[in-house]
């Protein structure tokens, strides 16, 4: 059998890629929402771009700021207007690079960190509620095929850089 031809009565792979593509989009959305909601707790001046920022440091450990701009796709003084709120707000502190004595290291702060704590055990709760109905293959499942896409998708185009219009 043509793994690219349909069965009958099933859909077939372009149907199916749009499908995906509409789910993903939708998911974006709400994601955005439901990661607006934990911004707030973890601190009322930040809002949901931030709180990514800060969840990317959190996991990635010290981090340049041109990093962090890479790794989201921006520019590095719309990410340092994300840096300079999340410093004010002494959710992150700077130290010099050693590797580099003109750069700086970005890191969670002390009240960072514990405000991000409080904050990432009530979003695992979350997730785990959400969940609550799903099999423990139904998550792997998911969570595989999400860490395939994100594999397979390109990074973001660096700002000096845009992307190509066809």
């Amino acid at each position: 059998m043509d793994p690219g031809r349909p069965v009958d009565g099933e859909p077939d792979h372009d149907t199916q890629v749009e499908r995906l593509a509409q789910q993903m989009s939708l998911l974006l959305r709400r994601s955005r929402s439901f990661m607006r909601s934990f911004a707030g707790h973890v601190h009322p001046e930040i809002d949901a771009r931030a709180y990514a920022v800060l969840l990317v440091i959190a996991q990635s450990g010290p981090l340049r700021l041109v990093d962090l701009a890479d790794e989201f796709g921006l520019d590095k003084s719309t990410m340092s207007r994300q840096i300079s709120a999340l410093l004010r707000l002494d959710l992150v502190v700077r130290r010099p690079d050693p590797a580099d004595g003109r750069a700086f290291l970005l890191e969670l702060s002390p009240g960072g960190t514990r405000r991000l704590a409080e904050v990432t055990d009530a979003r695992r709760q979350a997730w785990r509620d959400r969940l609550a109905h799903w099999s423990t293959e139904e998550i792997a499942g998911l969570a595989d095929g999400l860490a395939r896409l994100s594999a397979d998708l390109p990074p973001p185009p660096s700002p000096e850089q845009p992307p190509r219009r066809p």
